[in-house]
């Protein structure tokens, strides 16, 4: 039976913290996540903290701090450097949001050898992409790392749902395209099963769907399921021999798909942020109920049970407002370590991707 074992909040300064991602590295846990006056403002950067044992945590770097707002931090670990990836968007003018006006989305990188000093952040990929879920094929020391990046000419960011690409890299810094997995695609991330097969988890990019897509090597050939109305941020993980997707769940007014909006009568992932507030990736700057019917009353980070035809609701951890996106690291004893962030323990207003956001680390056993 799924359950937490416990959740601490790991790091609170009064700024709206979020968009976490998490990894294990020579020796040390690190988490990453975007620090910014709001969920979209124009001083955002990726800041990087670390632990030796879970409870104390520190510092360890600011990577990624260029002009305009840095997102969506990711951290992929190999056996001699630690990798950071964020997007960048600028605007001609800064206090514009949403889709108010033209902007400018790249790609940046930093490293570390030693998770404390970084390199200076360097584009990766190509202008109007966002390299949102990126990891490695498997423990292997000379393995490919992958990436699934996002997005359209940058004069065509708000026409058109975004495209989806899958990338691959050796070195981390250079990525070349393998395929397009679909070309309705948003945030996304991917494990690689035992037999090499890839499956991807998506975000649509209409907001109206959550995707599965599979395909084998080279890469080349998807298959895509949806499962149900779009989840924001989904990581896709394993545990117990089960696939699990964790992201955010929007509750809804009675009204939506069975009462809250669920995919597949589930209870409840949703799309966008309420006010018509963008999403942490940047997104389409569509309105929370542009597509879905019921109005959204709150939010909850929540983890579902991928199944052949749909995902089962199985858990909520602490969470509330503007809350999710989660980073996953297996712990020794086989439990998941969760990070994520979240406004459950602070005080918000109507709007409240306003307002202050905590990180957060749990330990769940599914």
């Amino acid at each position: 039976m799924a359950k937490i074992e416990w959740v601490r909040r790991i790091y609170e300064d009064g700024w709206h913290n979020a968009f976490t991602d998490f990894q294990f590295f020579k020796g040390r846990y690190y988490i990453c996540f975007r620090n910014g006056l709001s969920h979209v403002s124009s001083e955002g950067k990726a800041v990087v903290i670390a632990s030796d044992d879970l409870v104390d945590w520190h510092r360890a770097g600011v990577p990624v701090n260029t002009t305009g707002d840095d997102r969506d931090p990711h951290l992929v670990a190999t056996e001699d450097r630690l990798f950071v990836y964020a997007g960048n968007v600028t605007r001609p003018d800064p206090v514009q949001h949403g889709d108010e006006g033209p902007r400018l989305i790249r790609s940046v990188c930093s490293f570390s050898e030693d998770g404390a000093s970084w390199t200076e952040p360097q584009q990766v990929y190509r202008d109007g992409y966002w390299l949102w879920g990126v990891g490695r094929a498997d423990d292997r020391a000379d393995d490919l790392l992958y990436g699934l990046a996002y997005g359209n000419e940058p004069s065509e960011w708000n026409l058109k749902p975004t495209e989806l690409h899958l990338l691959q890299s050796t070195d981390g810094l250079v990525w070349e395209l393998v395929s397009v997995v679909t070309r309705n695609g948003s945030e996304a991330t991917f494990r690689i099963t035992d037999a090499g097969t890839m499956r991807v988890a998506i975000r649509g990019g209409d907001e109206n769907r959550f995707t599965i897509a599979v395909a084998k090597p080279p890469y080349t050939d998807w298959r895509l399921q949806n499962l149900g109305e779009s989840i924001p941020a989904p990581r896709l993980v394993v545990a117990g021999g089960r696939e699990y997707v964790i992201g955010r769940q929007h509750v809804r007014e009675p009204g939506g798909p069975s009462g809250q909006g669920g995919p597949s009568g589930s209870g409840g992932p949703g799309d966008k942020n309420a006010a018509g507030d963008t999403d942490a990736a940047g997104g389409s700057g569509r309105p929370d109920d542009a597509a879905d019917p019921g109005r959204i009353v709150e939010r909850r980070t929540s983890i579902w049970r991928v199944e052949e035809d749909g995902v089962v609701h199985v858990l909520d951890l602490p969470s509330g407002g503007d809350t999710s996106y989660v980073g996953a690291v297996q712990h020794e004893d086989g439990a998941l370590l969760l990070s994520y962030y979240s406004q459950h323990e602070v005080e918000t207003g109507e709007k409240h991707f306003l307002y202050p956001a905590n990180i957060y680390l749990a330990k769940v056993r599914l």
